[in-house]
């Protein structure tokens, strides 16, 4: 007997913290933003819905501004700074 595998949406791959995190220490967050937009056009065009020229027009400028990102820029995370004085406290106590 064969298994039935099921592929999940690509929708799904920054859909919380933990999977944006993992993403961005993949260096690939814009990237994958850019292809889950580029997988949502061509469902809204396989569903022959009308949509006007500029809504299309909107989501290609939209791609090609995140993949650009991805190929010029990192997101880094930022580290929080560790308060040296209790809370509550002077620096004299």
């Amino acid at each position: 007997m064969t298994k039935k595998y099921q592929i999940k949406s690509l929708i799904l791959l920054v859909k919380d913290e933990n999977s944006a995190r993992f993403h961005i220490e993949q260096d690939d967050y814009f990237g994958t933003i850019a292809t889950i937009l580029s997988l949502i056009k061509q469902k809204i065009q396989k569903s022959q819905t009308n949509y006007s020229s500029d809504f299309y027009h909107a989501l290609n400028n939209l791609e090609k501004d995140l993949l650009w990102l991805q190929k010029n820029y990192q997101i880094t995370p930022k580290i929080k700074k560790k308060n040296k004085t209790p809370k509550g406290k002077d620096i004299n106590q």
